[in-house]
């Protein structure tokens, strides 16, 4: 059975769907909220999440951008109104939506929609996620089952420690900046670790509160604090017999580190609300961009809690220092791109890999892939190859390259700063081209009116 997840803060809306999709083979959950949905999403996978544009506290597009990056092989449609057609297709240009349904809608359009994408679901998890698509020049690849695609020796190194050692029950702590890869190696363990038929987790313990990310951990009971009206199931409980993945662990509060603590000593955890422990009986695996050894220096992380996660520490080494990486990586995903835009690949002209081997990567796989996204979006199908000319400007240019490490970030996206100066750049490189410049910049084209009408530029 395929489960959906629709969030939609219209009651009549949120009926016309569940009436138009539930079925035998489908299972429907309901929300009006995001951070409803997000807490749900914590304990369970969803192979569809279906969502308006209009939520209370956030938008559709935050809420699939979110997906994109955490749960990328949820499939992801949106629920349009005319009013906000201009940004959920600049959305659906980036890849952060794969398809849209114009509101109003007929039953059978939508469910159409529906099968199509839980088909390609379904394609995805029969071809391990599309990696064996992939075949490098050479045969020198390796490919992780988990997607990991490397010829560097380090990565190759790390991989070879991974399969021989993640059958053991020792707690692995992955370092690495961000963008590295680190929940990749995470999923790689947990395949190797003979506990690949059960739940693999995994949870980011950054700008969550202190009583979120708690109740996220151990779950809770109604009532058990202002807000709780239902009975929820904590991440320790549904990663029974599986594998808890917890990102950027050194941003868990020092009183719950005590509480984890305890969990992993003696094998058991106790929901809030509740007086009586349950077992526990997961494989831990922990991350930071940072060291815990740092973050113990500056009286962030418990000593006591470092070495129980710390038993087998590996360092990801940043894109920079796998320049053999970049080309096949740049493949990969580019090619990954242009069939999410149902094109075929294109040569690539040699003088786009000097470029991208000159950049520094900042943001590391996780840039590389949104270049891939930005070539995809913007790349015509009269066009006979990709030119340097379809690169961003951080990548063509030294300077623009130097001053994206000062750029905007939000998600893990780097996004080039509004200025008068940067906008008259994109003026030139792009012709005036609107959308292209919208594309670029990672707005929509009413945002990028308003900031042109700013400085003077209309």
């Amino acid at each position: 059975m395929y489960s959906i997840l629709a969030v939609i803060d219209d009651d009549q809306i949120l009926q016309q769907v569940t009436d138009s999709l539930s079925s035998e083979s489908r299972a429907v959950s309901t929300f009006r909220k995001a951070d409803d949905a997000l807490l749900q999403c914590a304990v369970r996978q969803f192979d569809l999440i279906l969502t308006g544009q209009r939520l209370p506290g956030t938008t559709g597009i935050e809420l699939l951008t979110h997906f994109a990056a955490n749960h990328p092989d949820t499939r992801r449609v949106m629920i349009s109104t005319r009013a906000d057609f201009d940004e959920v297709t600049l959305a659906f240009s980036r890849s952060m939506i794969h398809q849209f349904v114009l509101h109003p809608w007929k039953p059978a359009e939508l469910r159409s929609v529906i099968e199509e994408e839980l088909a390609a679901r379904g394609a995805r998890q029969e071809t391990g996620a599309g990696v064996e698509k992939h075949r490098a020049t050479g045969g020198t690849d390796r490919t992780a089952s988990a997607g990991i695609i490397t010829r560097n020796k380090t990565m190759l190194e790390l991989l070879d420690l991974v399969a021989k050692t993640a059958g053991s029950e020792a707690a692995f702590f992955i370092q690495g900046e961000t963008g590295t890869g680190k929940e990749l190696v995470a999923q790689a363990i947990h395949q190797h670790s003979g506990r690949q038929d059960h739940p693999f987790l995994a949870l980011n313990c950054a700008n969550l509160s202190s009583t979120l990310l708690e109740s996220q951990l151990f779950g809770h009971r109604r009532g058990a604090f202002t807000g709780a009206h239902h009975d929820q199931e904590g991440m320790l409980s549904a990663a029974n017999g599986g594998t808890l993945f917890l990102d950027e662990v050194v941003e868990i509060p020092l009183p719950l580190q005590a509480k984890l603590l305890r969990v992993l000593q003696e094998k058991e955890y106790t929901p809030i609300g509740e007086t009586q422990p349950h077992p526990f009986d997961a494989k831990i695996i922990s991350a930071s961009s940072i060291s815990l050894e740092q973050a113990s220096r500056e009286g962030r992380f418990r000593d006591d809690l470092r070495f129980r996660l710390e038993v087998m520490p590996i360092a990801l080494p940043p894109l920079k220092k796998r320049s053999e990486d970049i080309e096949p990586l740049f493949s990969f995903y580019l090619q990954q791109q242009f069939e999410r835009h149902d094109q075929p690949m294109k040569p690539v002209e040699p003088e786009v890999y000097d470029l991208l081997l000159a950049h520094h990567w900042p943001g590391n796989v996780r840039e590389l892939i949104n270049v891939c996204i930005y070539i995809a979006a913007l790349t015509a199908e009269t066009d006979p190859s990709i030119s340097t000319e379809k690169l961003p400007l951080s990548i063509r240019s030294p300077a623009a390259s130097r001053h994206s490490v000062h750029s905007n970030k939000e998600g893990g996206v780097f996004r080039p700063t509004i200025t008068r100066q940067s906008l008259q750049q994109a003026m030139l490189e792009f012709g005036g081209r609107r959308d292209r410049m919208a594309a670029y910049f990672g707005i929509s084209r009413m945002t990028l009116w308003r900031k042109m009408k700013r400085f003077g530029l209309l």
